[in-house]
């Protein structure tokens, strides 16, 4: 009886170990996709996909907002394998699952491999081959050429690799629609025009560390002064690109108004930066800003739309 009680017990340990197990694996998957990445991708593509013009039912623009995430995931696993060893060299990615041995460096290579691969076919046969060649143009884009080439070789890593973060609502619409591919563009433009503000704020706050791991980012190889001349022009043009939304006819006074207050505290954080006294404080503010930036014009801008008859697009279908 006795003898009987203890096996039912190790048992027990046993079964608790191994759902343990799965739980910490499952934490650490989670840390491998880059949450904050892909949050962002999902809510881009999702706002176009919500405004797109399309007869697509519900089911399958769910499938396709998954399979565009996965692909994203993918894409971001793959990153991290590829940058395994810079990672154990920096402060702020020490800890991240590969480099502190959480997750093995096969492991992860054969999860990005297996999101990857399937996200594609799957798009494929549920939305069309251009969205899935789209799909695989920019995981191959971010997770090679990006990680691979750009990221070591040039100050204009973030600028050029940026358009892989850009394309998501470009995929999103096409997936589920051909028609007035105009207003994608727009949205892609502004996440391309705000991604080098956004990165090179972190790069001022993490100059040391990028200086360490031999990542030649803009304050590293030209400092910290031609940087913040780079992030106003980028900046000014972000707000070009934002503000297009409005003349183009697709957005409303709304939109303007609240839009260009969001444009405002972003101009005056970066005036901040500009004449700074504390870099890293204010750097890292802007930084976490740039963030909230980018989601309240997206959303902004979704709802404007959404409760606006479109010109622009009504005179561009019915050429």
């Amino acid at each position: 009886m006795l003898e009987k009680k203890h096996q039912q017990t190790f048992v027990q340990t046993e079964q608790n170990l191994f759902f343990a197990q799965i739980v910490n694996f499952l934490k650490q998957l989670y840390v491998l996709i880059k949450p904050g990445v892909i949050s962002l991708v999902i809510f881009t593509a999702l706002c176009a996909m919500l405004l797109a013009p399309s007869d697509k039912s519900l089911f399958i623009k769910g499938v396709a907002l998954i399979l565009i995430a996965m692909g994203a995931s993918g894409s971001a696993i793959l990153n991290m394998w590829f940058d395994r060893i810079i990672d154990s060299k920096m402060d702020r990615t020490k800890f991240r699952p590969i480099p502190s041995g959480n997750i093995s460096a096969n492991t992860a290579l054969g999860i990005g491999l297996i999101f990857s691969f399937f996200s594609v076919v799957a798009l494929f046969f549920f939305a069309n081959i251009k969205a899935s060649i789209l799909l695989a143009f920019t995981i191959l884009y971010y997770s090679v050429f990006y990680t691979m080439y750009l990221k070591h070789r040039t100050a204009q890593n973030i600028v050029i690799g940026g358009l892989a973060g850009a394309l998501p609502p470009v995929i999103a619409w096409i997936s589920i629609s051909g028609d007035q591919i105009f207003y994608p563009l727009i949205l892609c433009l502004i996440i391309f025009l705000w991604t080098p503000p956004h990165s090179w704020a972190l790069a001022i706050f993490r100059n040391q560390d990028y200086s360490d791991a031999d990542i030649p980012m803009y304050p590293v190889k030209y400092g910290i002064k031609k940087t913040l001349v780079m992030m106003n022009i980028y900046t000014f043009a972000m707000i070009i690109s934002v503000n297009l939304l409005f003349f183009t006819g697709l957005a409303s006074w709304f939109f303007l108004i609240t839009a260009n207050i969001l444009n405002g505290y972003f101009t005056l954080k970066l005036y901040k930066l500009n004449y700074s006294s504390n870099l890293k404080k204010d750097s890292i503010k802007l930084f976490g800003f740039s963030i909230v930036y980018l989601f309240s014009i997206f959303l902004f801008g979704e709802y404007s739309i959404c409760h606006l008859p479109f010109p622009l697009l009504k005179a561009i279908s019915s050429v």
